[in-house]
């Protein structure tokens, strides 16, 4: 465990050190796009900790771009936990494409704690589509 802690503080180290590097002279615009497109390959990572990490963020930062590959990771990952990121993650994003995963995930969704999740994330999503028309 004390491998992956030391793992996971190097790897953030050197992500730092390479933006620093990478940022001067490119524009803040670049710099996000650069960022998001690393966050999106880091969703393929062998790592759980960093898809996980990956997906929560791309949520956050509400990347349209990431939707595809989030609904990929939605439908492929074993880890149930990442299942659920990824799903707050669409949430998060938004928009038809994303709802529409989540309904298709809902049915063929095996783990119950995931599918109350789903349960929950659609219906609100649902809730905000009606309000906003």
């Amino acid at each position: 465990m004390k491998a992956l802690a030391k793992f996971g503080l190097v790897f953030s180290l050197m992500f730092m050190l390479m933006t620093c590097v990478t940022t001067m002279g490119v524009s803040k615009e670049d710099n996000e796009k650069a960022y998001n497109q690393f966050l999106i390959k880091a969703l393929g990572d062998s790592n759980v900790g960093i898809r996980s990490s990956a997906a929560q963020l791309l949520g956050e930062r509400k990347v349209e771009q990431a939707v595809t590959p989030l609904v990929k990771m939605l439908e492929a990952e074993k880890h149930y936990a990442v299942r659920i990121t990824a799903a707050l993650a669409l949430y998060q994003i938004g928009g038809d494409e994303a709802l529409k995963a989540l309904q298709h995930k809902m049915k063929v969704e095996k783990n119950k704690t995931v599918k109350h999740v789903l349960a929950g994330l659609i219906d609100d999503m649902t809730i905000v589509k009606v309000v906003k028309q």
